[in-house]
């Protein structure tokens, strides 16, 4: 791996796991294991790195979602169910005893009211999960208006962000069952 993808691979993952305020320069070097001035070759700043690590996630989880789901041949019905089983199967595979969220709502309310950069980002990429998710939720209910399938498709993601904060607070995996389960009876 080149070493400016492994500076942002572990920036990526110490952001996950720590936070961006608490993950330090330090961490980075130490968690890469490059010296502060490799770092310094290819970012000029924590917040560049950062921005980078962010602007990289997003792409993942457009080609992940958006493409690998939403783009698909899978009808309507099979895509809304493929992305909850998506969101789900996120944190089943985390390693470890804990679970640390949603990898974008943390960035989000760790970071919406303290830059103006990284909110943008971020509002951009639930715009566009909000948008893409409403063009299915039109194919699977044709009888909606677009302001009824752009506002369930809210729903439907502040359900998912929801049930992941209590999934962090609780620890357990089965809140997140549960939501994906009551998501699907409601919407499938």
């Amino acid at each position: 791996m080149a070493v400016r993808d492994m500076i942002i691979l572990k920036a990526q993952e110490l952001i996950y796991f720590k936070g961006y305020v608490a993950t330090s320069i330090s961490d980075i070097i130490t968690a890469s294991g490059v010296g502060k001035g490799q770092l310094y070759h290819y970012f000029s700043s924590k917040k560049e790195l950062g921005v980078v690590a962010t602007k990289l996630l997003l792409d993942q989880w457009r080609i992940e979602l958006f493409q690998g789901i939403f783009q698909s041949e899978k009808s309507s019905s099979d895509k809304l169910s493929a992305m909850l089983d998506w969101v789900y199967d996120f944190h089943l595979s985390q390693d470890g005893d804990i679970f640390y969220g949603c990898p974008v709502g943390n960035l989000i309310v760790e970071l919406s009211t303290q830059d103006e950069e990284f909110r943008l980002l971020l509002q951009g990429f639930m715009e566009e999960w909000q948008s893409k998710l409403s063009d299915v939720l039109d194919d699977s209910h044709p009888n909606w208006s677009k302001k009824k399938s752009l506002q369930e498709a809210q729903q439907i993601i502040v359900t998912i962000q929801g049930a992941i904060v209590l999934l962090k607070v609780n620890q357990n995996l089965a809140v997140i069952e549960t939501t994906m389960t009551a998501l699907k009876e409601k919407y499938l």
